[in-house]
């Protein structure tokens, strides 16, 4: 197989991913948590429901593609950080510009069903689970033992936890569709300053 014959079978392989995912959320807005089956996700994005076993083990899977683009987004912009920069500078740096997604809004619905299901809430904890520990792993490398284990794990930890914190308010409040991506874009970039300062300033 020659070398552009494999990257579009690699381009249809994530193309079918990401509409399984895509179809995996429409029903979970649509008929809530629990409201649908694996065979209805794949009918939904027109493949066979072998198909959908090929790409995930259950629809709880499917629903976190989002979260987990987002925090893969977030490893590759610390990766490609300049190696001067301060490393706290460049952590809030790689964050904030995942707020550039496209699908930042799916982050944050997924976020509010993942609330109120267990399986759900589960895996998609898993997620951020993984996701911190590759970033801790990207910091590692970056600061070449210069920093503890436990300033690392803390640091990592607090940046992770300011976009769940954006991510809780933005859930709370009733914000037009319209208006959503770039309300919880806001809210990460506010919980990212409030980080970068010293959380120096209460009312903010």
């Amino acid at each position: 197989m020659t070398e552009p014959e494999l990257s579009r079978r690699e381009q249809n392989k994530l193309d079918t991913r990401r509409a399984i995912a895509q179809a995996a959320l429409d029903l979970a807005r649509t008929r809530g948590m629990g409201g649908f089956t694996a065979e209805q996700i794949a009918d939904q994005a027109g493949v066979s429901r072998r198909t959908f076993f090929n790409y995930f083990h259950s629809p709880e899977e499917a629903l976190i593609v989002s979260t987990e683009s987002f925090l893969d987004r977030a490893e590759a912009e610390l990766l490609a950080r300049p190696a001067e920069e301060p490393i706290l500078d460049a952590m809030i740096a790689a964050l904030a510009a995942t707020t550039k997604v496209e699908n930042l809004k799916d982050c944050g619905d997924l976020f509010r069903l993942s609330a109120g299901n267990p399986d759900l809430l589960g895996t998609h904890l898993l997620a951020w689970e993984r996701a911190e520990a590759r970033i801790i792993s990207a910091v590692e490398d970056r600061l070449q033992g210069r920093a503890s284990s436990l300033y690392i794990h803390a640091l990592v930890g607090s940046l992770l936890s300011c976009a769940k914190a954006a991510m809780r308010e933005w859930v709370s409040a009733d914000t037009p569709d319209a208006d959503a991506a770039q309300t919880l874009e806001h809210h990460i970039v506010a919980t990212l300053t409030m980080l970068r300062d010293g959380f120096s300033s209460p009312s903010s």
